[in-house]
């Protein structure tokens, strides 16, 4: 349940920031989609429950962290082509969202390591890049 308030809370994020740079709400699609995998993959674990969990997870976390993951990042990409950036800003935000492909990616190819590792990059990168982008946009 924690992580669907989490994505919830991602995607009233991109419309917050969507309003601030008055952009197109096609970037907003992505989100609503990645949450709408997001929720399914959490369902299939939270119903499913300990008896199907072996054989339900693999598909699960392909779900949240290859697919939802993904559409997550293509509204945050499409989000920050829209937004004025130096290229500090840029640069920071070109790392962010390749590492959230690379998290995609292992996530969708079951390569644990490197989901792992893209994962902490990524939050590491998203976490203050939110706090950021609060006080330049306000």
């Amino acid at each position: 349940m924690t992580w669907i308030a989490a994505a919830l809370s991602l995607l009233a994020f991109y419309w917050w920031w969507r309003d601030r740079i008055s952009g197109s709400y096609v970037p907003l699609i992505f989100a609503g989609l990645g949450l709408v995998a997001d929720v399914t993959a959490e369902l299939i674990l939270i119903i499913g429950g300990i008896e199907t969990y072996i054989t339900a997870s693999p598909f699960a976390f392909a779900l949240t962290g290859g697919v939802a993951n993904g559409l997550y990042t293509i509204c945050g990409i499409l989000l920050t082509l829209s937004t004025p950036l130096n290229g500090r800003e840029r640069a920071w935000a070109l790392v962010m969202w390749a590492a959230g492909i690379l998290l995609s990616v292992g996530a969708l190819a079951n390569i644990p390591l490197v989901t792992a590792a893209s994962t902490a990059v990524l939050f590491a990168l998203f976490c203050p890049w939110c706090v950021y982008l609060a006080a330049k946009l306000r």
